[in-house]
């Protein structure tokens, strides 16, 4: 039960923290958080994570575009849910991958919190139980996420679902679905 802080490879300044709350109670106030500002971070829909990986990939896609000056969205944290998503449109990946008012579960994603203090301060916000962020694939909704990717079940005969979530994260340049 803890928070995983990766290393980003390819920056050695730059740091991805995960934290996954369950039973959370307080998904609007924490959302309303970020939205006004009191902390950076972007909050997502378990359901539609199926490994930290896939988050750790959309992260560093995010971390990378934003060094680059070439960001979509306003900043790094709503970048990251830009890149979960397979398509083009903002809105819709809000609204398919970021946390709903309603929700109880929230996976917390940072980027480049050196200190800590980011999470820490989302962590005592929270009213939830901290949970190991492995733990999101008792949270997935595969078929939704199948849908949404739009991943055949044919595909995954000869494909693990988080390495054809991947695949997509990463093309989304090329290839829009």
């Amino acid at each position: 039960m803890s928070i995983r802080v990766i290393k980003n490879e390819f920056y050695m300044d730059s740091t991805i923290s995960l934290a996954l709350f369950r039973n959370v109670e307080n998904a609007k106030e924490v959302r309303q958080n970020v939205m006004n500002g009191t902390f950076e971070a972007a909050l997502l829909k378990p359901s539609m994570i199926c490994d930290p990986f896939q988050v750790i990939v959309a992260a560093n896609r995010a971390i990378h575009l934003n060094r680059q000056n070439k960001m979509i969205t306003k900043n790094v944290h709503s970048e990251i849910l830009f890149c979960l998503s397979p398509t083009k449109n903002i809105s819709d990946s809000f609204r398919k991958f970021g946390l709903a008012d309603n929700e109880t579960s929230v996976m917390v994603v940072v980027a480049d919190d050196i200190d800590g203090s980011t999470m820490s301060a989302i962590c005592k916000c929270v009213k939830g139980e901290l949970s190991d962020a492995q733990d999101v694939i008792h949270l997935t909704e595969t078929k939704l996420i199948q849908k949404i990717y739009k991943i055949p079940d044919e595909e995954l005969v000869v494909s693990k679902l988080l390495d054809s979530i991947v695949s997509r994260i990463s093309s989304k340049d090329v290839l829009t679905l």
